[in-house]
């Protein structure tokens, strides 16, 4: 699909370790298989911590989701708020659209 869509970049959120070990194992599995899909793809890929993507949409680092999708929401014109990991991905990209990452 990368080779398709062709993207300039792709915008990852970096790993938020939880109380729950085994959910941990899941993500670090899933974020494997991701990085090695993106390292074989060899576009620029972009990681950020979840606290960073949440001040640069919010303005607030400690911020919670539906307040992320709030701003989401409006900022792309949405009729709704979008699914929590739908916003998380758009909030990703606005951070990139706006140059809000390094």
């Amino acid at each position: 699909m990368l080779d398709r869509l062709t993207p300039d970049v792709v915008v990852v959120e970096t790993p938020f370790a939880g109380r729950f070990p085994k959910a941990a194992l899941v993500l670090a599995e899933t974020r494997g298989a991701l990085l090695a899909v993106l390292g074989r793809w060899g576009g620029e890929v972009v990681e950020i911590e979840p606290a960073r993507v949440k001040a640069a949409v919010v303005g607030n680092g400690r911020a919670e989701k539906r307040q992320v999708a709030y701003v989401v929401r409006h900022t792309f014109g949405l009729d709704r708020e979008p699914p929590a990991d739908a916003a998380d991905a758009l909030a990703l990209a606005l951070c990139q659209i706006r140059g809000a990452l390094p």
